[in-house]
């Protein structure tokens, strides 16, 4: 028998998120993630949650440089940034932003475990001639209930929340409902055993 799926959200019944999402967020810096195949049918990946709350986001499923072929194209019109710790990457923090505002015209944003994201790199040069923009300070990880590579580590939610709370000064609080109200209904179908193991780590 097939799991009946929400026609919103897309989420399975018995984990809807639809009470958690609130209005939805304007955002004018367009936000494109490039989202590696393996996160596609992940039940917890955060996309799935960005594309229902921001109104200017465009997900594209990839890894190699042809997957992306047409993005980069329609990219080349635009001034855009990749969130990306890299060396020469511009780190924004509320006070340079607003006294240095950059502009950024498009966002893009990788989603995928720390190695599918190198990968990703390795197979798209381009991503690397553009500009780099990371974060002077981190929020603190919210997404317990997938466990974190590194410890500076945040899903592709919280990290693009964090952006547009910087560079658009769009409250990340909604951002936090919705990611809160997906791990509730996630853990609440969990063994009580592994339910314990992800509670404890909060």
């Amino acid at each position: 028998m097939k799991r009946a799926f929400c026609d919103h959200c897309h989420f399975p019944l018995r984990t809807c998120v639809c009470p958690f999402l609130g209005s939805l967020i304007h955002n004018r810096c367009k936000i494109v993630i490039l989202q590696h195949p393996s996160e596609v049918k992940v039940a917890k990946n955060t996309v799935r949650l960005l594309s229902l709350q921001l109104s200017n986001i465009e997900v594209v499923q990839g890894e190699s440089e042809a997957d992306f072929s047409d993005i980069r194209s329609r990219l080349k019109s635009q001034v855009c940034a990749l969130l990306y710790p890299s060396e020469n990457a511009m780190t924004l923090d509320e006070t340079r932003v607003q006294q240095e505002q950059p502009n950024i015209e498009t966002l893009v944003v990788l989603d995928g475990t720390w190695k599918k994201v190198h990968k990703m790199l390795m197979l798209n040069p381009w991503l690397m001639s553009l500009s780099h923009v990371s974060f002077a300070n981190l929020p603190e990880n919210q997404y317990h209930i997938r466990k974190a590579e590194q410890a500076f580590s945040l899903s592709t939610l919280e990290a693009t929340a964090h952006f547009l709370h910087l560079y658009e000064q769009i409250s990340p609080a909604p951002f936090y409902q919705a990611l809160a109200g997906m791990i509730e209904q996630q853990t609440r179908h969990m063994p009580d055993h592994v339910k314990l193991r992800y509670l404890s780590d909060e």
